[in-house]
């Protein structure tokens, strides 16, 4: 093979009326390759064997692999137990062939290359319109918690397919109180709903896969579907290509948002990591677009279904009833409720976020949803009746021990105090309704007058009392001045008011 600068020499000294004799003797070079150069038949810098260099290796081992790949293809082997090329190298030294495992990788390859389907690996250029379709997908990624160390969170994606406009939704795990949850929060974000939604077959939405695209759906989804209106469909079982635009979105939102793994406290960090993105990338212009995805989507808007009226209930509800520590479990954990409410029946409310109990007509109780296991999540102010009667229990009181670690440290002077100056019981149950106190006046207003009342020598309930009205009257305005632009009334003294009297009183008799 010649080099380049030889050919295109061969060329000019040709060009120049030298004879392929004289160009073979100038550079050096047979007449037969000077031909060849000058018909075009050799392209300058490709080198072209004569014939296929010979694999003698790969020609011994070739039908042995065949075999095995189309027997493996026709009893149709699941993917996740396909034969491997190291696998394979493996069964052909066992059967005494003596060859590398890179000649049977490549061997491998190239094999089920010709025998997959054409089509499988072709893809149709899709168009969308405004509006109507939109992909979701749960996927799983990891976070550095500052006291728990490294952790897995769930983010639910629902990504328009016209604009790629994106919602996210850092999820406490794949249930089905999630996964409506998510969905609410996705409607309310992009202010509509879309007309399809796209699915894999996950278990809270898909009772049953049935053959094609028939799907017996759990009937909570049905319900929730019916709500607001949208269809559902559900890629074919193994096939997550056919939502690829929320696939695609995965992956870039992993890099974009969590690569590095960000260090948080909660999931709401998390989750002010996603908003501040969601945020940013309304302004980024995708590739093959010459609009930003905030332009686009305000042409979605207009053609998005209506949100109902009302959000969509999405609770699991259950009755149980009230332990004697007045507390109600869900799974491994305890939420606290009135001490009124002991051994009495109430229902309880599961959400994604919280867990919501009632009793007759009473105000319901409210918790954050606990998703660790084995948690006691107390209330202090349920158990203030019981303590206040079995006021020698305070200190070991676990809800009274959990509160005391998050408010001021003046907290803890002020029991010390009245228990010095007012005796153990008697001290303990005034710092009771002390704290009893805050649920109408609030923390804040009872530690400013726990906070004064300390300076003084004598601390009582009613001096706490004493300051909570005087500040309540420092905070409310003043009285203005009435002004008033009626007629003037001149004022009298009392001696001519009795001598007006005497006078009148001596004309009546």
């Amino acid at each position: 093979m010649l080099e380049v600068d030889q050919v295109r020499d061969c060329k000019q000294l040709s060009a120049n009326g030298m004879s392929i004799r004289g160009i073979a003797r100038e550079l050096k070079i047979s007449r037969n390759t000077v031909r060849r150069y000058l018909r075009g038949e050799v392209l300058p810098g490709v080198y072209q064997m004569k014939s296929p260099r010979c694999r003698p290796a790969e020609e011994q081992i070739a039908a042995a692999v065949e075999d095995l790949l189309v027997t493996e293809k026709e009893s149709k082997t699941p993917r996740k137990q396909r034969l491997t090329a190291s696998r394979v190298h493996r069964l052909l030294r066992a059967e005494g062939y003596m060859v590398s495992e890179s000649t049977v990788r490549k061997l491998v390859s190239r094999i089920r290359s010709d025998l997959r389907d054409p089509l499988e690996a072709a893809y149709i250029p899709l168009e969308y319109e405004p509006g109507r379709d939109a992909q979701v997908d749960f996927f799983e990624a990891v976070v550095d918690h500052v006291e728990r160390g490294r952790e897995k969170v769930f983010i639910l994606l629902v990504r328009a397919c016209y604009s790629a406009r994106t919602f996210a939704y850092v999820a406490p795990n794949q249930t089905r109180e999630a996964l409506l949850e998510g969905l609410m929060q996705a409607f309310e974000f992009f202010g509509g709903v879309f007309r399809t939604l796209w699915f894999d077959n996950l278990t809270p939405a898909v009772k049953k896969v049935l053959k094609g695209r028939s799907r017996v759906l759990q009937r909570a989804f049905s319900i929730f579907q019916a709500h607001y209106g949208f269809a559902a469909e559900f890629c074919s079982a193994g096939k997550g290509n056919e939502k690829g635009g929320v696939e695609g979105q995965v992956k870039y939102t992993r890099h974009e948002v969590l690569s590095p793994i960000p260090e948080v406290g909660s999931r709401d960090d998390v989750q002010k990591l996603f908003d501040a993105w969601m945020k940013e990338d309304a302004n980024r212009i995708r590739s093959g677009t010459t609009r930003t995805i905030g332009e686009l989507w305000s042409e979605e808007i207009p053609h998005l279904i209506p949100l109902p009226s009302r959000r969509f209930d999405a609770a699991q509800v259950r009755t149980g009833q009230v332990s004697s520590r007045s507390w109600i479990s869900h799974g491994t954990n305890f939420y606290s409720v009135p001490v009124a409410w002991v051994g009495h029946e109430v229902t309880v409310k599961v959400e994604a976020e919280r867990i919501v109990i009632h009793h007759r007509n009473d105000p319901c109780v409210e918790h954050r949803r606990c998703y660790e296991r084995h948690q006691m999540v107390l209330e202090l102010e349920h158990y203030l009746p019981l303590l206040h009667r079995k006021c020698r229990g305070l200190d070991r009181s676990v809800p009274f021990r959990r509160w005391l670690e998050k408010v001021e440290p003046l907290w803890r002077a002020l029991l010390g105090t009245l228990r010095r100056q007012h005796g153990e019981v008697a001290g303990s149950r005034e710092f009771v309704e002390i704290v009893q106190m805050t649920r109408p006046w609030g923390l804040d207003a009872v530690a400013r007058a726990v906070e004064k009342a300390l300076l003084h020598p004598e601390v009582s309930l009613a001096s706490v009392r004493f300051h909570l009205w005087r500040h309540r009257e420092q905070d409310e305005p003043a009285v203005q001045a009435i002004c008033y632009d009626g007629p003037s009334v001149a004022t009298g003294n009392a001696r001519a008011y009795m001598s007006l009297c005497e006078g009148k009183g001596g004309e009546h008799e």
